[in-house]
Formats: structure tokens, C-alpha cells, sequence
């Protein structure tokens, strides 16, 4: 029976015999003994000697203790079965032959208690051997490091989370040395340097830097000395060269190590660069550059967008047809002139169709697309590279289609929904800038028809200041059109209805105002205007035709198309010319080489040739006016004859006609005596006509106001006579207009005759007034008078109403018989002078 292990005196009751083996050892010194026993029984580690087999032979307290058995069970029991884990008994029996063959060992190992808690020891252990070194027994320290192993425990399952955690983080995670070394890096790590996660392990981060800025890479490890996380962007250079920008996190971790985060921010720079490159094409819109270059900008940001993006914008033709190629700086020049060429249809490519159908197309492969089933466009696609088209029509606010926008590629592709949402974008702010650039030429178009309108009309007016020949001032007027519209030559063509056929009225080419063409189809016969369709849609409907094409107009008679084109005549506009609502003719504006004729300049056209009718009836009422003038002038001298000079004669008549009785009767002082009365009424008459001559040309309003021509002609027409005259003026003298001053002079002149010639007066009284309302002239004398309502209304009071009418004034006349006579003109004023 082997004796026991205490726990409770923490002693060993071990005989020496109990740990001696058969063969005897080799004697030790007492003291030597002692001290083993002393340390078996104190030491702190387990202390247990085992045989060949594994028994336990003896076992100290402290291997009692962490056992949780008894020394009695402890002793004799077999350690690979009582206490090892079956997964360490192979480790163990390893161990054991090699003491068997004399060697030491150290090793850890595991055991369960008899409670079933694993404890876990660092062992070292040493084989006793005879003197002859035959193996006895092993002597085995084992040290507990539970408490240790737990803790490398937690700290490995810590690591582990933290693989895990960093393996499962879409940013690149990377833990580096005070060297820049990387020691470890996860899977999205791995991705973004372009290489095998396991080679990311020793890797310098220097490579991933941009040679110019690898100087960067110490100054920012100091930094972190001093901070404990520092933030910035940075390139990242790939493996294949490629370069991505991130944004960077660093953090100081312990051990003089560093964790760097990195996110790769590509998306959101590119969401930035189209941001401001979207801003930078509104600022470019807003101020007004040119469409041609706001496009192929915006061309250039979407290449930069998506690289390997071939752009382009096309443009719908005035034709509604053809597209004509506005953008695409990195397009072939060859190419583009093919997508010209083809017309939009059902299965016209990508850019045809879309316009077309007004839908998005996307084609991912052009060399197998049906819509793409026209030889040649196909051809030349896959000449120059082109394997896939997506194309979006551009349309207006109000649904027309404007053109489209086009992304090619090199290869077979088929767009994500981000590069769907780019194109997108992109066809908006296409047709913003395009509603935009046609405003403002509707704008510009707009300011151009009223500029035209107005330097029409003011130079019309111009023109008939000058009152020119009729045909001099048409030809003028028709210049003006050409000057304004850049054209080659301009023909008013007017229609004589009593024939149906057409009159050259004026033709205008430059300066030239009298040209005539005799080969002209309409001056060779003036009715073959009929067999043109065009003229016959104008004078039917009275609305202007454009022509863009002569040569393939099917609206122009062949003769005319000949004689257009060998004139060099490629474009034309008629304009109709309108009379109260009705046709009377057209003006025809010819044109070589030039754009499609804009909306506004067809308005412009109208508005000069409306301009240019007006200008012609303005001149025929000027004329009219003229004529009318004429009359009324002869009238006023018939009545000034009438008044004077016819009663004069035939004052001298009567006196002859009494002469020749008295004569026939020998009465030859009565004779004598009426040949002096014809001889006072043949001088007054003659003075009468002088008079009358002298109205003609009132020199007395020459170098004079009128009140002082006024009062001058009174004074000379009564000079000699026994007629007392009088003046008087109340008010401020003020400015009168020249008509004005004529009128009234004609008046006061005329009153003046009438009291000579009927009144015999003895006293005229001339008075003028002013006063802030209204200017009065009163003419008045004492002479016999008359009665108004017997009708004494010949051309001299008649002339004298028609005076005042003409100055929108008033004449007041108040006569009796034996009560002299007061004559009143009343003209409204307002302000210091009437001008």
C-alpha cells in the first residue's frame, strides 16, 4: 500500500524505498536529499515522477491540489488514463520515448480534473538512470499556465474577430510597421492593390504610393507619433499601374504598429467631377458661349466620366430627316459624316432609331444588332472600332424631338444602371443648352426684325422727305431689304389684275436700283406665273414661301429653276405684298450659299416688305397731297381773283361802258368825268393784283414777327388814305408756328380789304391778346357794316374759316348795318411758344 498525499498538511509521506526502483541508484550526499525532499514538498509547479509505462510513482501536494484527487488515488494510477486528454496522450507517449532513451524534454501539455476543469502546464521533464544508465524513472516539473493559455486564448479568438471583422469590410484594411511593412491586410486589401491576399503580407506600402509623393509617407507615420488617427486623401497606385483615389484613415494601434482604413472614393470623385463639370456647362450656357462648344465640353465630361466612352450629339436637320453632327471630339471626322448621311427610320443604328422612335436604344453589340442591318453604316461602324451604341433622343419641353445623344464603345458592352442614369443627364442638359442657344436666337431674331422694322421705317420716311421719283424710291426701299437680309438682288413684282398677268415694278441689286433682266421668264411672258405652283400657293393663300433648295423644290417652274441657277440663285424667299387683305403682288429675295432661312428672318422679310408698301402708298399720298394742294391753292387765288382784282375790272368796265353813252350823247364832262373814275378803279385793281402777288410770297414775315409784319402791311395799305389805324397787344409775345403766322397775316389782310372795299370806315382798331389758354386777334372798324344772315359769304370769308379750321381755331364775326364790323380769331395755346 502506497502511502497518501495529505491536502490538508500539505505534506509528503513518501518512504524512500517508495521512490527508488528495483535497481539501486547511485548514493547522493544527505544533504543533497534533503534539499530535494524540502523542494518537492514547497515547490509551487507539479512535481510528479512517472514509469516506463506512465504510472505515477509520487506526486507532490501542489500536484494533488490541481488534480482534485486524492494521493492515494493519485499514486499507482496510470497518468493517460487518469488525468491526460485523450488528444494529448500521443504528445506524451512521444515524450516519454524519448526519455526512454535518456533525452529531456519540454513540451506543454493538458489534463482534466477530477472536477473536469483542463488545466493547462509548461513541462520539462528528465529521465533517472542507473549507474549502469539504465532508465529508472522520469522525473516531470509541470508548471500551470492556465490562467496564461486563457488569456492567449481570448487574445486569439480576439484576433480571429478581428479577421473576421476586417475580412467582411468593404474597405481595404491594412496593419503596417514603423517601417511602412505591411504585417497583415483583408480580402478588400488584397483587391484594391491588385494582388493575391497572402502576397499583400511583407509588402512595402511605398509601391502603392505615387513617386512624388512617397515623401509623404514618413512625414505622416511622425505625425501619428503625436496624433492618434490622422485623415487624407491620397492616389493609390494598383499593381497594374492603374491609379485610384481613397480616402485614408491611419490609427496608431499597440506595438509601434499601424491600422490604415482605405476607401475607394473613385464613385464619389466621379460623382464631384460631374457635379462641377454640370455646373461649369450651366455657367457656360448662362452666359452664352457658343452651342458647338458647350456640347463637345459636355462630350468631354462624359468621357471622363466612363473611360473608354466615345460621345456625340447630334442634331435634327431643318429637313426633319437627317442628323447633322455637332459634337464628338473623339469620334473620327469619317464617321461622322456617315451618320449624316443615313436617314432616321425604324432600322437606322442607335442614334436614327432613337430620333426616330423617340425611346432610348441600346445596342451591346453593333456587328450582330438588327437595327443596325444597313451594310454600310454597319461596315463603317466596325471600320473605325465602334462595337456598341447607346443613344437617347434629346426632346423639348414640349415633346419635339431636337437630336440625340450617343455613348460608343470598343467592345461589346451593355450599360449598368449608372451609366443608364449618365446618359440620362446627359440628353437633359443637351436640351437645355439647346432650348437655351434657340431662345436666345429667337431673342436675337426677335431684336433683328425690330431693329429692321425700324430702320425700314425711318429710312422710308427718310425717302419721302427727300420726296424722290417714285421709281428711285422704290428702288431705295428694296435695297434696304437687301442690305438687312444679305441678299443677292431684290424684285417687287406687282400683279395687273385686268390682265392676270405680272408687272416688274422695281429690282434691286446692291446699289443698283434700274436693273432689268429681259431674260427673266416673267418679263418674257408676264402670265407664265401660272405654271408656277409656288406663286400660285402665295397669291391663294397671302402667306410668305421659302424655298432652301432650287434644284429640288418641286414648287418652281422649269423655267425659272434655269434661269434661278444660272444666276447663281440657291435659295429664295416671296414675300406677298398686301393691300387691305389682298395680294397685289410679291417680293422676291434671292439668295446663293447660306444657312436655312430662321423663322424670325422670314418675319424680318414680312415686316420690310409690309414696310416697303407702306413707304409706296405713303408716296402716292404724299403725291395725292400735293395734288390736293395745288387746288386748294389755286382755289384760294381764284377767290383772292374774285374778291379783288375781277371786282375791280369790273368797276373800270362800267365806268368805260357809261363813258361811250356820254360820249354817243356829247356829254363830254360827264365823260371825262367817269374815264376818271376808270382810271381810279384800273389803278386800284392794279394795286390789288400786287397785293395778290405779295400773298403769294409773304416777304413780310421775312426778318419780322408776325405782329410787325402784320402792322407794317396795314400801314403801307392804308398810307394816304383819310382810314385812322390803331394797335394794341396784351400778354406776353410768344414763338407761333410759321403756317401759323402766314394764316393769321392772310386774315388781317384780308379784313383789312373787306373794310376797304365795302365798310368806307373811318377808324380800324387791330388787337392781339395772350393769356395762358388761347391766343385772340381782333380786327375791327366803324364802317357800314352788314348783316350777317344775308349771306355775304364769298371767297374772302370763306378763306378766312378755312384758315382758322386748318389751325384748329375758332372765327367769330359780329356785323350790323351802320355798325362797323368786329372780326375774332380764337387759337388755343399752351405754354410759353407752339411750336
Amino acid at each position: 500500500m502506497q502511502p497518501a498525499l495529505d491536502p490538508r498538511t500539505q505534506s509528503i509521506r513518501t518512504p524512500h524505498s517508495a521512490i527508488q526502483n528495483r535497481e539501486e541508484p547511485r548514493s547522493a550526499p544527505d544533504d543533497g536529499e534533503s534539499a530535494a525532499k524540502y523542494l518537492f514538498k514547497l515547490s509551487h509547479d507539479v512535481i510528479l515522477s512517472l514509469d516506463r509505462v506512465g504510472n505515477i510513482l509520487c506526486i507532490n501536494q501542489r500536484g494533488v491540489q490541481l488534480s482534485g484527487y486524492s494521493e492515494s488515488e493519485l499514486r499507482g494510477a496510470n497518468v493517460f488514463e487518469l488525468l491526460l486528454l485523450p488528444e494529448e496522450r500521443q504528445v506524451v507517449r512521444e515524450v516519454l520515448g524519448h526519455l526512454l532513451e535518456g533525452k529531456a524534454r519540454r513540451y506543454e501539455v493538458r489534463w482534466k480534473t477530477k472536477d473536469g476543469v483542463i488545466v493547462h502546464f509548461d513541462g520539462a521533464s528528465v529521465p533517472r538512470l542507473s549507474a549502469t544508465g539504465k532508465f529508472l524513472s522520469t522525473l516531470c516539473t509541470l508548471r500551470d499556465v492556465t490562467e496564461r493559455k486563457c488569456a492567449e486564448e481570448k487574445l486569439r479568438q480576439s484576433e480571429e474577430k478581428y479577421r473576421d471583422l476586417i475580412e467582411i469590410s468593404p474597405d481595404a484594411i491594412y496593419v503596417v510597421d514603423a517601417d511602412g511593412v505591411c504585417l497583415l491586410g483583408n480580402r478588400a486589401g488584397a483587391e484594391l492593390a491588385g494582388i493575391a491576399q497572402d502576397k499583400l503580407i511583407g509588402t512595402p506600402i511605398t509601391e502603392t504610393y505615387l513617386p512624388e509623393e512617397r515623401h509623404l509617407i514618413r512625414e505622416r507615420l511622425e505625425k501619428l507619433k503625436a496624433e492618434s488617427t490622422l485623415r487624407f486623401e491620397r492616389a493609390f497606385v494598383r499593381k497594374n499601374g492603374d491609379i485610384i483615389p481613397v480616402e485614408v484613415s491611419v490609427t496608431a494601434i499597440r506595438g509601434g504598429y499601424f491600422q490604415a482604413i482605405l476607401r475607394d472614393i473613385s464613385e464619389r470623385k466621379r460623382a464631384e467631377a460631374l457635379l462641377a463639370g454640370e455646373k461649369r456647362l450651366l455657367e457656360m450656357i448662362a452666359t452664352g458661349v457658343a452651342l458647338k462648344e458647350i456640347l463637345n465640353a459636355l462630350c468631354q465630361i462624359i468621357e471622363e466620366q466612363r473611360p473608354g466612352t466615345l460621345a456625340s450629339v447630334l442634331l435634327l436637320n431643318p429637313d426633319g430627316v437627317h442628323l447633322n453632327s455637332v459634337a464628338g471630339p473623339s469620334l473620327p471626322k469619317e464617321w461622322t459624316q456617315q451618320m449624316e448621311a443615313l436617314p432616321i427610320g425604324p432600322c437606322a443604328g442607335s442614334c436614327g432609331t432613337a430620333a426616330y422612335r423617340r425611346t432610348q436604344v441600346i445596342v451591346s453589340d453593333i456587328a450582330s444588332d438588327a437595327l443596325w442591318n444597313v451594310p454600310e453604316h454597319r461596315a463603317a461602324a466596325l471600320k473605325h472600332g465602334l462595337r456598341a451604341s447607346w443613344s437617347n433622343p434629346v426632346l423639348s419641353s414640349k415633346g419635339k424631338v431636337l437630336g440625340t445623344f450617343c455613348m460608343y464603345y470598343r467592345e461589346p458592352r451593355t450599360p449598368t444602371s449608372r451609366d443608364l442614369e449618365l446618359i440620362e443627364l446627359a440628353a437633359h442638359l443637351v436640351r437645355v443648352a439647346i432650348e437655351r442657344d434657340r431662345a436666345e436666337e429667337a431673342l436675337r431674331g426677335s431684336e433683328q426684325v425690330a431693329r429692321g422694322q425700324v430702320e425700314a421705317l425711318t429710312y422710308s420716311l427718310d425717302v419721302l422727305a427727300t420726296a424722290p421719283a417714285p421709281d428711285k424710291f422704290l428702288g431705295q426701299m428694296l435695297s434696304t431689304i437687301g442690305r438687312l437680309l444679305s441678299a443677292q438682288s431684290v424684285i417687287l413684282w406687282l400683279l395687273d389684275e385686268a390682265n392676270d398677268s405680272l408687272v416688274l415694278r422695281a429690282w434691286a441689286e446692291g446699289t443698283n436700283f434700274a436693273k432689268a433682266d429681259p431674260e427673266h421668264p416673267f418679263v418674257k411672258s408676264p402670265s407664265s406665273w401660272k405654271e408656277d405652283p409656288g406663286l400660285r400657293e402665295l397669291f391663294f393663300s397671302g402667306a410668305p414661301v421659302a424655298c432652301e433648295n432650287v434644284d429640288r423644290d418641286p414648287d418652281i417652274s422649269k423655267e425659272l429653276r434655269e434661269y434661278l441657277k444660272s444666276g447663281g440663285t440657291k435659295k429664295f424667299l416671296r414675300i406677298p405684298t398686301l393691300v387691305g387683305g389682298q395680294v397685289k403682288g410679291f417680293i422676291g429675295i434671292r439668295h446663293g450659299d447660306r444657312p436655312p432661312y430662321r423663322p424670325e428672318e422670314i418675319e424680318l422679310a414680312q415686316a420690310l416688305a409690309h414696310q416697303a408698301m407702306l413707304a409706296i402708298q405713303l408716296n402716292e399720298f404724299a403725291e395725292r397731297s400735293r395734288q390736293a394742294a395745288i387746288l386748294e391753292e389755286r382755289n384760294r387765288m381764284a377767290r383772292d381773283i374774285h374778291d379783288t382784282l375781277a371786282q375791280g375790272f369790273t368797276g373800270v368796265i362800267v365806268q368805260l361802258e357809261a363813258v361811250e353813252d356820254a360820249i354817243a350823247c356829247c356829254r363830254r364832262k360827264e365823260a371825262n368825268e367817269h374815264l376818271q373814275r376808270a382810271g381810279e378803279l384800273a389803278r386800284r385793281s392794279l394795286n390789288e393784283a400786287r397785293r395778290s402777288v405779295h400773298a403769294l410770297r409773304p416777304q413780310a414775315l421775312q426778318g419780322a414777327n408776325f405782329w410787325d409784319a402784320l402792322k407794317g402791311l396795314i400801314k403801307n395799305t392804308t398810307a394816304g388814305t383819310a382810314l385812322h389805324t390803331t394797335f394794341n397787344v396784351r400778354g406776353k409775345m410768344r414763338h407761333l408756328p410759321l403756317v401759323w403766322q402766314e394764316n393769321l397775316l392772310h386774315i388781317g389782310q384780308e379784313a383789312l380789304t373787306n373794310a376797304l372795299k365795302y365798310a368806307h370806315p373811318r377808324n380800324f382798331e387791330t388787337r392781339l391778346t395772350f393769356n395762358t389758354k388761347e391766343l385772340r386777334l381782333q380786327l375791327r372798324d366803324d364802317g357800314d357794316g352788314f348783316k350777317i344772315k344775308d349771306g355775304h359769304d364769298g371767297f374772302g370769308l370763306a378763306g378766312m374759316r378755312e384758315r382758322v379750321e386748318q389751325m384748329g381755331g375758332t372765327l367769330k364775326i359780329s356785323s350790323a348795318r351802320g355798325k362797323g364790323t368786329e372780326v375774332t380769331v380764337i387759337l388755343p395755346v399752351n405754354g410759353e411758344s407752339i411750336s
